[in-house]
Formats: structure tokens, C-alpha cells, sequence
């Protein structure tokens, strides 16, 4: 029998992850963090005591334990699997019918929120979801609203910074709230900067192949205002000549492969869990340099592993890449285990289930 059809992004915008929470009875047990964004508290999936292992972040609607016996995250879909020993699917039946939603079988799911918001008119996010700002340097509606579109090659070369950004702060409540430690936080030279073009942003320095800091990406932690984009690039960064991550990469195991994600956190994060072969196109779209640099990379080595977000943006980029790349090595794609779901996201055991 077929399963039952239902939209995962319909319900996901139809309840937030506090009401998920509040459906349970764990809202009580919880604390709210000092950024005014986030809960924090004992662990409901592993029976944690621990007041500070379970982390929300409510404008994004993800959650994150950090108890070595659990250290998984995710969405709703995700945290009631996880409750119910389930998978996303029966996840989100069992939401629907909690919230009396009404949206299991229905195609055109999209449905009137359950905190008041109005119905939206777009078409439902499996029947044309809306890609995340990708990493462009610009805030334009236009330029955010375009999947995967083909990136204008930037001539000449990123010049090497003259300078380095001082006195960031690297034990900023963000950090905690991806999962990252105080390790890989010093490792990237991660930093929340309260000064300059990147005022009130964790700025992310990139460097050059050659290991050359040659610009700083900048991201609001939380949900920015309106008239700020979640991502900065610096004015006349050239994005299309870089892959960040690229020097360090360079310096693993020559015979394993590359894995190449699209955005920023997506590296770091890989990289904590021990993949440290991995880099960063910067956006969903691979430019002509950046296709040259990544086929020098993996020369003499065990080729490039695909593995962008499972969005639309992150699909039509994988298989434009993979076309272009595959005519000069060896290229695997690396599909998602659940629609929206994106790298930094997953577990050690589940990237090892995709990777290894």
C-alpha cells in the first residue's frame, strides 16, 4: 500500500517546534537563553539531567543535545522521530493529527498556522520550495530568489588582506547553539565582531589555496532583521575564485575523497565530526574557477564527493556540478536523507551511514 501523502515544509510551517514541545510537556522544564532566541534544558530523547545539553533555537525552529550519548539534532520531523521511534514520515502524520491539521492526503497543503499567522498563498514547499539565501554577498529579493542559477565568473584574483580582524569574541551563545566547540571555534578563527563592516556578525576569515586570508564571510547569529541579509561578503570579494576550506583540506590523506558541501557551517561542521577532507563552494552554483580548483585538488586522489543541501537549489547545483565534473574524475552523489535536510545538520552516525 502507498503511503498516505503529506508535506513535510506544510507542517513544518504550520506548528513551531516550541508547540511540538508544549504538546509533550517539556516547555516547563526548560529555560530560555540569554540571546532571547533559544530553550535549554534536560534532554527528553536520552533522559538527560543535565539543564544545559538540550538546546532550541527558536527562530530557526532546530534543536541540538549535546550529551556525547545522544549529540543529534534537527527540525520537528526530526525530534519526533526521535520521541515516537519513527521515521519523518509517520513524524509527520502524527503532528498532523495532534494539531488537527488536516493536511495528511492533500497535495496542495498550505495550511493556516497554528500561532494566527494567515495561510500563505505560495504553493506548498514539496511543490516548489523556496531556496535559502545562498551565499551571494547581496540582500536583493531578486537575487535571492533565483535556484541555482548559473554564477558570473569574477575576473582577476582575491588579494591577500593586509590585515586580520582583533579582539572577536569567540565564546558567543551561537557557537553552542550549532554544536560547535571551543576547538573548532579556534580552529576556523571564528569570532562574533562588534566593530566595522561586520558589526554584530560571526565572521568566518577564508582563505586563499596557497592559505592566503583573503576575506571574511559574515553571519548574523539568529534570525536578522528584516532589511539585513543572513549572509555579508565583503564589497568586491570575488566568491567564484575561492572554495573555502580549500588549504586545509590539502594538508589530509592524499587517498581519501573530497566532499564538497555549499556552505560554510556545513564545512565546520563535517570537520568536528573528523571529516576533515572537505570544503565549500560557497552557494549552490559551482563557478569555472572553482570547478578548476577542486579537479586540481583531487588529482591523484579518490575523487569528489557531492553533498549539497536535498532543497531545489541544492539539487539543480549538485547535478550541474556533477555533469561538469564528472567528465574529469570520479564523482559521487551524495543524496540527503530527508527533504531540506542539510549537512551540518546530520549526526556523526549519520554522515558515517552516507560517507563511509
Amino acid at each position: 500500500m502507498p503511503k498516505q501523502f503529506i508535506d513535510f515544509g506544510a507542517v513544518k510551517a504550520a506548528v513551531s517546534f516550541q508547540q511540538v514541545l508544549d504538546h509533550y510537556g517539556f516547555t516547563a522544564q526548560m529555560r530560555g537563553t540569554r540571546n532571547g532566541d533559544g530553550l535549554e534544558g534536560p534532554c527528553p530523547i536520552h533522559e538527560g539531567t543535565s539543564q544545559d545539553t538540550f538546546k532550541v533555537t527558536l527562530s530557526k525552529n532546530c534543536w541540538f543535545c549535546h550529551n556525547s550519548s545522544c549529540k543529534c539534532g534537527g527540525n520537528h520531523l526530526d525530534f519526533v522521530a526521535k520521541m515516537e521511534n519513527c521515521n519523518a514520515h509517520e513524524a509527520a502524520l502524527k503532528i498532523d493529527e495532534w494539531f488537527n491539521l488536516g493536511l495528511a492526503g492533500k497535495a496542495d497543503s498550505s495550511p493556516q498556522r497554528r500561532d494566527g499567522a494567515p495561510k500563505s498563498s505560495a504553493p506548498s514547499a514539496q511543490q516548489q520550495p523556496m531556496p535559502r539565501q545562498r551565499f551571494n554577498g547581496t540582500s536583493s529579493p531578486a537575487a535571492e530568489s533565483k535556484v541555482a542559477e548559473e554564477p558570473q565568473e569574477e575576473p582577476g584574483e582575491n588579494v591577500p588582506l593586509s590585515f586580520k580582524l582583533e579582539n572577536l569574541k569567540t565564546d558567543h551563545t551561537y557557537f553552542t547553539e550549532r554544536g560547535l566547540t571551543p576547538e573548532t571555534v579556534a580552529e576556523f578563527g571564528l569570532g562574533f565582531c562588534a566593530k566595522g563592516t561586520m558589526s554584530g556578525r560571526i565572521v568566518i576569515p577564508i582563505h586563499n589555496k596557497a592559505g592566503e586570508l583573503v576575506g571574511y564571510g559574515g553571519r548574523w547569529p539568529g534570525q536578522p532583521p528584516e532589511e539585513r541579509p543572513k549572509y555579508k561578503l565583503p564589497m568586491g570579494f570575488k566568491k567564484s575564485a575561492e572554495v573555502f576550506n580549500l588549504d586545509r583540506s590539502q594538508m589530509e590523506e592524499k587517498g581519501l575523497p573530497l566532499i564538497v558541501v555549499e556552505g560554510f557551517f556545513d564545512v565546520i561542521k563535517l570537520w568536528q565530526q573528523g571529516f576533515h577532507r572537505v570544503v565549500s563552494i560557497m552557494g549552490s552554483s559551482l563557478s569555472p574557477r572553482q570547478e578548476e580548483l577542486l579537479a586540481e585538488a583531487s588529482r591523484e586522489r579518490s575523487g569528489i564527493l557531492l553533498m549539497f543541501d536535498e532543497d531545489e537549489a541544492g539539487r539543480a547545483g549538485r547535478e550541474k556540478a556533477l555533469v561538469r565534473l564528472a567528465r574529469r574524475m570520479f564523482v559521487r552523489v551524495v543524496p540527503l536523507p530527508q527533504e531540506g535536510a542539510q549537512p551540518d545538520h546530520l549526526t556523526e552516525n549519520e554522515l558515517h551511514a552516507l560517507l563511509d
